[in-house]
């Protein structure tokens, strides 16, 4: 294990409590880092002893023994009731590798998944006698690691994968198709798995096409994200006489939006909570290529089209509303948002809002640890807005999961991890808060458990009802065939990274919107001819 290239525990810990950390404060901050006198105010555990307790309660739901007692454990649960029944355990071998002496070695970015799932890595090596080593990077230096070790070292036994890159992963082979182990009844208990937890489009957009057709799972999902609500400081609309105290009365079209955002923007109210007046919206605007997310959401609910699918040529400059979708989004972010409006990355722009900068945010509600938890109790989050005419967004997604890589020596012991750790409460556990410095609302993949089974709702520390309709809603917005970006296709990155490169110089007043994408279809259709059959038909 590269340990001075790595992020240990225990330095992931210091930068997620490190609210001076540039770049990471914004995103990572809203985990926190409470003394031993704000946990015991918050009713929260400390992170080991939570740790400890939901180590339990995942062993006692891979294999129906009974380690968790509410009598004895009880008090360092946030609220023992919420703990769902844990079942009768899988009905599989956990120590059928015991003695084989394997350690396996996961890539993970910063994440909460990651800084999560870690401290209950000593409870799976007790049931399973399998050591985890996580190696963690920050998010951006993940994504050049990952892929140096699948193309060079091919160290690593699984990953953390995403839906933008899956295709990319697939297509050149660097991660096993997880259904042969789902189908191993030595290994899987599909009863105890249970997929239908998933939304059908999740495992669907993390499926790519196989050499004979058949459907290949890349990764294993713990997160998903619906892009293109909007977040809305609820003291700042309270604070002006001009727009509604109730953010979802006030904007329900893209007009709402653009003259709320007018009205913010020029108003020089202050609410109790800030020092100056907020202007009026943000949203990732850089070049960076996930920057492109949430004006992909508008893009596609304008009509707009990334490529022409037949023609394999670039279509985003094509007759629709792809130019308009552009020109409105350019307008929202240089007219009415925060200075250098062309520099907002994840961090700087959820950082925007929970600072104070900004009065609303066109982005996903999965912020965990991205805008503190303060401020998330002040936000209220509306769905992704309707077309022009009436009709449904098209939302665009994210995905987070866990993979396999092609070259691991132990793939069927990566397999047991992946289950345990992404198990109906190892998801629980990731979406709602256990413990101190824990950040809420970064799982949510089973969500069809998490809303329907569990309940989850808002009285879950973290969890607001606005965020659940904005999430579930813009979850059900999500298209599949084809996608609302190309991200069933292994172009998908270089695509929108030309898209990104577009969108940013539309913000930046470099370029019109129409020039833009102009300028971009050339690259983009070359991307667009290199698609494989198989990925389009």
């Amino acid at each position: 294990m590269r340990h001075e290239q790595s992020i240990s525990r225990r330095n992931a810990l210091k930068l997620i409590g490190a609210s001076s950390v540039a770049g990471l404060a914004g995103c990572l901050d809203g985990f926190g880092n409470g003394s031993d006198e704000e946990t015991a105010a918050s009713g929260y555990p400390a992170a080991d002893d939570g740790a400890k307790v939901w180590g339990k309660i995942l062993n006692d739901h891979a294999d129906g023994r009974d380690r968790y007692d509410p009598d004895v454990d009880g008090d360092v649960l946030f609220d023992p009731d919420t703990v769902p029944d844990t079942g009768d355990g899988a009905d599989i071998d956990w120590q059928q590798f015991a003695d084989d002496d394997i350690t396996l070695t996961f890539g993970m970015g910063l994440h909460p998944y990651s800084t999560v799932t870690q401290p209950v890595i000593p409870a799976f090596e007790e049931l399973t006698g399998i050591e985890v080593e996580y190696e963690i990077f920050p998010e951006d230096q993940y994504w050049l690691e990952a892929r140096d070790d699948l193309q060079n070292r091919r160290e690593y036994d699984g990953m953390m994968t995403g839906l933008w890159q899956a295709g990319e992963f697939h297509a050149n082979g660097w991660v096993r198709d997880l259904n042969e182990f789902i189908e191993d009844d030595d290994l899987t208990d599909r009863d105890w798995l249970a997929m239908d937890d998933f939304l059908d489009d999740t495992i669907e957009l993390m499926s790519f096409p196989g050499p004979d057709g058949e459907a290949q799972l890349t990764g294993f999902p713990n997160g998903i994200e619906a892009y293109g609500a909007v977040g809305c400081d609820v003291p700042t609309f309270e604070a002006i006489d001009d727009i509604a105290d109730d953010p979802g009365e006030e904007i329900s079209t893209f007009e709402d939006l653009e003259r709320t955002a007018e009205i913010i923007h020029d108003s020089d109210v202050v609410t109790q909570y800030d020092d100056a007046p907020r202007a009026g919206i943000t949203s990732r605007t850089s070049t960076t290529t996930l920057s492109s997310a949430n004006w992909a959401t508008m893009f596609k609910t304008h009509g707009g089209n990334w490529i022409d699918r037949d023609r394999r040529e670039a279509a985003l400059a094509d007759p629709g509303g792809g130019v308009e979708s552009l020109e409105l989004f350019g307008r929202l972010m240089r007219d009415y948002g925060p200075e250098d409006p062309g520099q907002k990355n994840w961090y700087r722009a959820n950082n925007a809002l929970a600072a104070g900068e900004t009065a609303m945010i066109y982005t996903t509600p999965s912020t965990s640890g991205a805008i503190t938890e303060e401020q998330i109790e002040r936000t209220h989050w509306i769905p992704p807005l309707p077309a022009p005419d009436g009709s449904d967004p098209e939302v665009a997604t994210w995905v987070w999961a866990t993979g396999i890589s092609q070259y691991s020596d132990n793939p069927e012991a990566a397999w047991l991890f992946i289950q345990w750790a992404n198990s109906r409460l190892g998801n629980y556990m990731l979406s709602a808060r256990q413990w101190e410095g824990h950040g809420p609302r970064a799982g949510t993949a089973r969500l069809n458990y998490l809303d329907e089974v569990v309940g989850i709702d808002e009285s879950h520390p973290g969890i607001t009802r606005s965020f659940l309709d904005a999430h579930i809603e813009g979850m059900n917005n999500v298209p599949t065939d084809p996608p609302a970006i190309p991200v069933d296709t292994p172009q998908n990155m270089p695509i929108m990274t030309e898209a990104a490169v577009a969108m940013n110089s539309v913000v930046r007043d470099i370029n019109d919107a129409k020039t833009a994408l102009d300028e971009a279809a050339p690259t983009i259709s070359e991307y667009a001819q290199e698609i494989p059959d198989r990925y389009v038909q």
